[in-house]
């Protein structure tokens, strides 16, 4: 009886804090009901799924051919300007809101746990940033996604093989050409040995001439017999 009535007291807490303080939509900031979190039902909807992750030649694998091999490529929303999702991936980075991060993460888990093309990883690992960009943010956001993508496919995230070397510049305003020689050799890796045979599901935000992670893939594919999956959140073309 008194744990019933503790888990009344405690749901009876949480519901007279969120009159108080509710809870509110990151896109629109109208406030959230019990079942809604970070978007409304309404900017939830305006999420454009791209389904690539139930296509194997989708564009975003094509993107990678004949540049590096990948065991499977899929980005899971269209970005587009004005859009909900611009402004939640802006949220995610620029505005100190890690868990926007953490609910992409467990969206992309759950679409990708119903893919039949989608092979279980042993270890999710999140495009790196340079450490002074990460401890100027507080945070990588590519490793919020893995960590809430972790638990629905059943993988580990690890951020300790890839590391970036150079703190190179935004690559926002870039050419396809510029975005490459920009980001080519600045990544490493540490103990690569104890990688050998494994299957490494690459993780980053949005893929636009997917250069970042080419040049990921080319640290790794150092690695014998490393087979490399790519996934991103968005993609924008």
């Amino acid at each position: 009886m008194r744990k019933e009535q503790t888990n009344t007291g405690s749901k009876w807490v949480t519901g007279l804090m969120s009159l108080i303080y509710p809870s509110t939509c990151l896109n629109c900031c109208s406030p959230l009901y019990n079942h809604e979190s970070y978007l409304c039902k309404e900017c939830y909807s305006h999420l454009a799924l791209t389904g690539y992750e139930n296509l194997a030649d989708n564009p975003v694998a094509q993107l990678f051919w004949g540049r590096v091999p990948l065991e499977f490529a899929a980005s899971l929303f269209f970005y587009r300007k004005g859009e909900t999702l611009q402004q939640l991936i802006k949220i995610m980075k620029y505005r100190g809101e890690p868990e926007a991060g953490v609910y992409l993460g467990q969206i992309a888990g759950r679409l990708l746990s119903r893919s039949s093309l989608f092979a279980r990883p042993d270890y999710i690992m999140p495009v790196p940033l340079h450490p002074a960009k990460e401890r100027k943010r507080g945070y990588n956001q590519c490793e919020k996604i893995a960590e809430g993508m972790s638990p629905l496919i059943n993988a580990p995230v690890d951020t300790s093989l890839l590391f970036r070397r150079i703190n190179n510049s935004s690559q926002t305003t870039k050419s396809r050409y510029e975005r490459w020689e920009n980001v080519d050799t600045i990544f490493g890796l540490n103990q690569p040995e104890e990688y050998q045979g494994s299957h490494i599901l690459l993780i980053d935000d949005v893929i636009t001439t997917g250069s970042t992670i080419e040049a990921c893939c080319h640290a790794l594919l150092a690695i014998p017999d490393l087979k490399i999956s790519v996934v991103s959140i968005a993609y924008s073309h």
